[in-house]
């Protein structure tokens, strides 16, 4: 056996990898630019993914294991949304490309290359929010379980409508 463990969990892992990839694809359909500009559908980009949040929750919380196909979704989407107004700098659903560009940053400045210090910044704010988001997403589900994805929930569908009130 190369893989160790039931081919049915090798299956899920591999849809819910493929899931973080629908969603990413769903945002490109739906914001085709790569630039930030008012007036885009972000607050559709971000009500669609409070939706696949909510859905991944009501799921979950019946014990039906493709909720998490659902939260990858969303995180794809989130992704996707960040990396197109972005430009590839803001990554937000992971944080190895950011501590590797934190690393090179500090290796320049070691070695006395000039640096942007507020990308610094930037990076360790980045760092700390993943950090502390996890923190209290762990410790919001030993309270409450899966409904901790109200949590998420609450927070992208009030930028959606602040955003689109906003619009």
């Amino acid at each position: 056996e190369i893989v160790p463990g039931d081919v049915g969990d090798i299956v899920h892992l591999a849809l819910v990898l493929l899931s973080f990839l629908a969603g990413a694809l769903f945002t490109d359909i739906l914001l085709p630019d790569v630039s930030l500009r008012l007036g885009r559908r972000y607050s559709f980009a971000l009500f669609c993914e409070s939706a696949f949040l909510l859905t991944s929750m009501l799921l979950l919380n019946h014990g039906i294991a493709q909720g998490d196909y659902w939260a990858s979704a969303a995180c794809g989407l989130q992704n996707a949304m960040v990396t197109t107004y972005s430009g590839a700098i803001l990554r937000t659903t992971h944080v190895t490309g950011t501590f590797t560009d934190l690393g090179i940053s500090l290796g320049h400045m070691l070695r006395g290359i000039p640096v942007d210090h507020r990308r610094i910044t930037l990076y360790l704010l980045l760092i700390s929010g993943f950090i502390s988001g996890g923190v209290v997403g762990a410790y919001t589900y030993l309270q409450v379980g899966y409904s901790a994805f109200g949590i998420p929930v609450v927070l992208t569908a009030t930028l959606s409508v602040s955003y689109w009130g906003y619009r």
